[in-house]
């Protein structure tokens, strides 16, 4: 038992310092952001095509962005920063508008409609969907780290930006920048 103990704890520290060192190294082109935990590409990434699951198993497969910003987010019901982030990003809606704004709620876990209603009424989201990725192959094929993280596409489906962990994407410093990433 000691050394599971043991172990544990010097997996936990060895995971902490990889993801300090590796945050930390990543590039950051712009300046003033608003969070620290915002990577922005130099050279944005394409992620048309990539397949996804709604609630019934079917795939889908991000074709064309229509909205001037759209937010993929990958959550999961376990997940504390998660079920923190969530009301700020359905404000986020209310705040840009349905026409400026879409949200892919990407679900890591098994499909499973009753929970995910039940998470999401109890939150009181009101403003999207959530989708399914329970193998793994949309988050390992975009090179997802931890969750929740959200990535930034613009209408020409190109990842400008990814929100490392947890923010307010309600708060006004970070809309004023997500209205302005684009020009």
């Amino acid at each position: 038992m000691f050394f599971l103990r043991k172990f544990f704890k010097y997996l936990v520290y060895s995971i902490s310092l990889l993801l300090f060192i590796t945050n930390h190294s990543l590039p950051q082109p712009i300046k003033n952001l608003p969070f620290k935990n915002i990577v922005v590409h130099e050279i944005p990434k394409e992620i048309i095509g990539e397949e996804f699951i709604d609630f019934s198993g079917k795939k889908l497969k991000f074709n064309k962005f229509n909205h001037q910003i759209t937010l993929v987010n990958f959550w999961a019901t376990w997940c504390v920063p998660c079920k923190e982030e969530m009301p700020s990003i359905d404000k986020l809606v209310d705040i840009l508008g349905k026409d400026k704004i879409k949200i892919y709620a990407i679900n890591l876990e098994k499909i499973n409609k009753k929970k995910t209603d039940k998470f999401l009424s109890d939150l009181k989201i009101k403003n999207f969907s959530t989708y399914y990725d329970p193998e793994y192959a949309l988050a390992n094929r975009i090179g997802l780290r931890g969750l929740p993280t959200t990535l930034i596409i613009d209408q020409n489906s190109k990842e400008l930006a990814r929100v490392i962990g947890s923010i307010d994407f309600a708060d006004e410093k970070f809309v004023f920048w997500l209205k302005n990433l684009q020009n």
